[in-house]
């Protein structure tokens, strides 16, 4: 069953990755909106590639909406740690994004002036390419920026690029085997503190294997971070159902030891999350 944000704003819930986070979600409350089609989405299937401005909420619709969430936790005794952008799809493709994430850093400094909140986004960094969207990111507490596979091939499987994908910067469009390079090559040059997160699951869609954790495929990941080293890498595992009904979590003890194999590689600052 997909697993949609009814509203613009849910929680606070408490995340595993981010303490007591309250959700920002900038694209329509019964349909995903997202340029990827992931087999561990959350949100299912059923995606529009290209968001229609005109069935987004707005930003004066967002402002309204974090500021009643924020004044009724402050007189619940509460202070969320994040207020975290993801929801019903990738934020960053709602045209306002920019002029949002000013929104909420004026909100969170308003509300908790000693002591604000991060403001964090949740991407899978495929409009990094375009400036107005690196300044907005700029502007967060805490950018994750996400990395599912090292070959272009296991990349288009587990995240479903259809032929003719629109890459950011780029008005033409591209083969999943055009665009990843280009991806790696946004990572590496983004110019800002992120982290980059990833997803480690094994499986089959389509009769045809899922696996970013082992072999070639694990070898050939960390050959990226390499390109790419972030700032910090967080990796975690499944946690809700998903629409590819053959994908297999790992165990805490397995995705620690991930972990543990990037610290060896010289990645000083790796978390896993199970």
């Amino acid at each position: 069953m997909a697993f949609f944000h009814t509203h613009i704003i849910t929680g606070p819930i408490h995340s595993r990755r981010l303490g007591l986070s309250l959700g920002v979600n900038l694209l329509p409350t019964s349909q995903k909106i997202c340029n990827y089609d992931c087999v561990y989405c959350e949100c299912g299937w059923d995606t529009v590639m290209e968001a229609d401005p005109a069935g987004l909420p707005s930003c004066r619709d967002i402002e309204s909406a974090l500021r009643d969430a924020l004044e009724r936790l402050k007189k619940e005794g509460k202070r969320p740690d994040s207020i975290t952008f993801s929801g019903n799809g990738e934020p960053t493709l709602h045209p306002a994004f920019p002029e949002i994430a000013a929104v909420a850093n004026r909100c969170v400094r308003e509300a908790y002036p000693e002591n604000p909140p991060l403001v964090t986004v949740i991407s899978n960094a495929t409009q990094i390419g375009r400036e107005e969207i690196r300044q907005a990111l700029a502007s967060c507490s805490k950018v994750l920026l996400k990395l599912d596979a090292g070959t272009a091939g296991m990349y288009a499987r587990i995240n479903r690029l259809r032929q003719g994908f629109r890459l950011g910067d780029y008005g033409e469009e591209r083969s999943p085997e055009e665009f990843y390079p280009v991806l790696i090559r946004h990572l590496a040059a983004y110019p800002y503190p992120f982290t980059l997160q990833t997803l480690l699951f094994r499986g089959e869609h389509e009769g045809l294997p899922v696996d970013n954790t082992s072999g070639a495929e694990w070898e050939a990941y960390v050959a990226q971070l390499k390109k790419i080293r972030p700032q910090s890498i967080m990796l975690y595992g499944l946690d809700r159902e998903t629409p590819a009904k053959k994908l297999v979590k790992l165990g805490r003890e397995e995705l620690e030891e991930k972990a543990e194999a990037l610290r060896k590689e010289g990645f000083e600052n790796v978390q896993a999350f199970f």
